[in-house]
């Protein structure tokens, strides 16, 4: 079946494509979708970790990647690389940055770099097809679900191998996740897609999802999945009646979140808080007990970062050596960077922070036109909420205060979907 690109002339809107199902899919079609949906259900399985920290999720990322890239070039289909200008500009920064500092090692994250921003376009271009775009949602959605299942199960039944818990993360589930924290952000990013679509149509099964799915973030103890998810609904709720109600209702409603914490805040003792979590249970302990230590952490991170950066030169240490400087530099706490904006600034200079704020931007004229303007009939039955889908843009850039998220591997399927999705609100269908 050749490639065929609907497109609108003279102001006719094209017809919609159809969401097909099984033999009406044609074959190439279908073997994307394969792999697609393998790619999705495996990113969890991070551990045990490869060379450079890859695991199984990439074997199978590549293989979508592979495929889709053959489809499309059997099909002689336009290609698009969404983000390729940001992504380009961050890469050939640390490139300089490594040259500069002769650091080899820094090029496993350069790869790392452009791996992500195919696996990204991979997923944008396959999206654009109505019957991969609904098998993508549907593999999210059922595969957050079934993941969180998983860890609940797990720690429930005191099965710390299935749930993820070890001693050094103390009462924290982590799942096939070496990191808790970054189980919270996979498992924050399936709510806010869940939340987002309606790949599944049951609503008592979306309803089960999201208390299943919130229950395991709880689990995993993640300060900073907590604070991305409140963000995260804030914005979603504030866009939502924004659109449906007009900016009057979305500035009141507002107005009324600032006089509610202003009221409540001053009566809040965050310090007898965390003072009876860190007495109380483990996960508790290690969660909300050990938000001070924790941000004075951070802290600390941060302004030695910021003294690498202000006694450094402007083109960054490379890629992957901020630890490794620290530690030349005698500084009082030696860890990586734990904060995207900080980390690309004294990893890759300033051209760095330029190819960030380029990405960001991107992505961020993408999300507005998918969440403000009308999208396709049938993408709508599909997506019918995409302010969720800002709502998870905005905990993410969170995120990236807390800890490195560029190369998670769910963010660019994050990105790729939202890539596609601006696509097909404009001129092309792709079968």
């Amino acid at each position: 079946m050749t490639a065929m690109t609907v497109r609108e002339e003279d102001g006719q809107r094209p017809a919609e494509a159809p969401f097909v199902e099984g033999a009406d899919v044609p074959r190439r079609v279908r073997h994307v979708g394969y792999l697609l949906v393998l790619a999705v259900w495996t990113l969890p399985l991070l551990t045990p970790a490869g060379p450079g920290n890859t695991g199984i999720a990439d074997v199978t990322i590549g293989a979508a990647i592979l495929m889709t890239m053959i489809w499309l070039y059997r099909t002689s289909a336009r290609v698009i690389l969404p983000y390729s200008l940001g992504m380009g500009v961050l890469m050939t920064a640390g490139l300089i940055a490594a040259l500069h500092h002769s650091a080899a090692y820094s090029g496993v994250a350069i790869v790392q770099d452009l791996f992500m921003l195919l696996w990204g376009a991979a997923v944008a271009n396959a999206v654009r097809n109505p019957y991969l775009l609904r098998v993508f949602l549907r593999a999210w959605c059922w595969s957050g679900i079934a993941w969180a299942s998983v860890l609940v199960f797990g720690r429930l039944a005191g099965i710390n191998a299935l749930a993820g818990v070890t001693s050094a993360n103390g009462g924290r589930a982590a799942l096939t996740f070496h990191d808790p924290n970054l189980a919270a952000n996979y498992l924050l990013c399936a709510l806010m897609v869940l939340l987002a679509t309606r790949a599944i149509q049951r609503r008592w099964i979306r309803f089960l999802g999201v208390a299943v799915i919130l229950t395991a973030t709880f689990f995993t103890g993640s300060n900073g999945a907590m604070v991305g998810l409140v963000i995260g609904l804030s914005v979603a709720t504030v866009t939502r009646i924004l659109k449906t109600h007009g900016p009057v209702s979305a500035i009141a409603v507002v107005a009324f979140l600032v006089l509610l914490v202003g009221v409540a805040g001053p009566h809040v003792d965050p310090s007898a808080l965390q003072q009876k979590a860190a007495g109380s249970v483990p996960l508790l302990a290690d969660s909300v007990g050990r938000t001070d230590s924790s941000g004075s952490e951070r802290e600390i991170l941060f302004s030695e970062g910021l003294r690498l950066f202000n006694t450094g030169d402007l083109i960054g240490v490379a890629p992957g050596r901020t630890k490794h400087t620290l530690a030349n530099a005698g500084a009082s706490y030696v860890k990586e960077a734990h904060n995207d904006y900080m980390g690309t600034l004294v990893e890759r200079g300033v051209l760095g922070g330029i190819g960030l704020i380029v990405l960001i931007a991107a992505a961020g004229v993408r999300l507005t036109r998918v969440t403000f303007r009308p999208l396709r009939p049938n993408v709508a039955a599909l997506v019918p909420k995409p302010e969720y889908l800002l709502g998870l843009a905005f905990a993410l850039l969170a995120s990236g205060f807390f800890y490195e998220v560029l190369h998670f591997r769910h963010l660019w399927a994050f990105l790729g979907l939202v890539a596609g999705l601006d696509m097909l609100r404009g001129r092309q269908w792709l079968r």
